[in-house]
């Protein structure tokens, strides 16, 4: 029997969460005795890890940093036609866009095309918030009508589509890294390390983890926050830190692949976004067992943390609450080592890749609609 074929789409396989999905799924697929492709606009100096099994085909062979030089709308148009040639090249049985952007070009690709392979395109972040231009939400909802079924990653991104295409809307959780389950802790007697991971951009609300940080401070000398990421807003995150005295105790590290570096020494992980998709940083610092603490935002935490079980949620925007959150974990050790280990347990439960591809496959192949 001829092995069933997965293509994902994805602007690289460096930095953000979708990336890191889809290297987990495609990997964990071929271990069921499937094919794998992905296929990418760019290439990356770091690139998530995919197992020897999968196949990469690359459209172009620019940096992250030339090919955004070079967009512009003779180009998407050549990218799409490239994309078009790939897919046809590589007969899929089902085609998975990830992200906004590339499910529009994947759209534009397809155009006129009869295809075997089914189309199964992704939401990442909150379809109410994002894309924000009332035009493409209405494009947004064609897709999903156009498209054999579509992916979400929590049931509250499902009800923020009209009703009327629920029955075509599955819901998949986010896989976790196999590696995170052997990250060992070391945590630092001396000082208390609280760690944040994201984009640095305003979605992520930094500002607002640095000004609670500042709070916490005026009680508890021996804390630092190490904020892993990069994006638009580190000049500006950077010069509140400076203008607060805050150098010693809070640090931008910058991006990193390394799981023992951004979590091993941590005592305590905070998520302060606005908004999210699934949270990834937040599984992941649950799957190292530490303890976390998270604003309740659209969407996603409030699916993973039951607060005050496996973690605590706070009210989006509320510098008071979280500070005292915050406080709260310093001074509990003993709640901090019981909330790590129930948010393992969480992730170990729902969230392995086994898991989640499995229920891929059973979402891709015995959905016929």
């Amino acid at each position: 029997m001829k092995r069933k074929k997965y293509l994902f789409i994805v602007p690289s396989l460096s930095k953000g969460g979708a990336e890191r999905v889809v290297s987990v799924l495609a990997s964990e697929l071929t271990k069921k005795e499937r094919d794998a492709v992905i296929v990418t606009h760019f290439w990356a100096d770091e690139e998530y890890p995919v197992c020897d099994n999968v196949k990469i085909v690359c459209l172009s062979e620019l940096n992250e940093k030339d090919y955004k030089k070079k967009i512009s709308i003779i180009y998407l148009i050549k990218l799409a036609r490239m994309l078009r040639k790939a897919i046809i090249q590589q007969e899929p049985d089902y085609i998975l866009p990830f992200l906004w952007t590339t499910c529009i070009r994947t759209d534009l690709a397809l155009l006129g095309l009869k295809l075997k392979g089914r189309v199964i395109q992704t939401v990442r972040n909150n379809p109410e918030v994002f894309p924000e231009n009332r035009v493409m939400k209405k494009y947004r909802n064609i897709l999903v009508k156009k498209s054999n079924l579509t992916i979400v990653q929590n049931e509250q991104q499902k009800h923020c589509f009209p009703e009327k295409h629920w029955e075509k809307i599955k819901v998949l959780l986010n896989p976790v890294s196999s590696s995170l389950f052997q990250v060992k802790r070391h945590e630092n007697k001396a000082q208390f390390n609280i760690v944040g991971v994201g984009r640095l951009e305003k979605q992520k609300n930094f500002d607002l983890l640095i000004d609670a940080i500042a709070d916490v401070l005026s009680k508890y000398t021996n804390i630092k926050l190490c904020i892993y990421g990069e994006g638009s807003m580190k000049k500006e995150l950077q010069a509140h830190i400076d203008r607060m005295n805050l150098e010693q105790q809070v640090v931008l590290k910058g991006r990193s692949s390394d799981y023992e570096e951004i979590y091993g020494t941590a005592s305590l992980f905070v998520l302060s976004s606005n908004f999210e998709g699934m949270p990834n940083t937040l599984l992941e610092a649950m799957a190292v067992g530490l303890p976390c603490i998270s604003t309740n935002c659209p969407t996603g935490p409030s699916d993973i943390i039951q607060s005050g079980k496996n973690g605590i949620l706070v009210p989006v925007g509320n510098k008071e609450k979280l500070s005292k959150a915050i406080e709260t974990l310093i001074q509990d050790k003993e709640l901090r080592n019981h909330m790590g280990m129930a948010a393992k347990q969480t992730i170990l439960l729902q969230y392995t890749p086994e898991k989640i591809t499995q229920q891929l496959i059973d979402i891709c192949e015995n959905n016929r609609k």
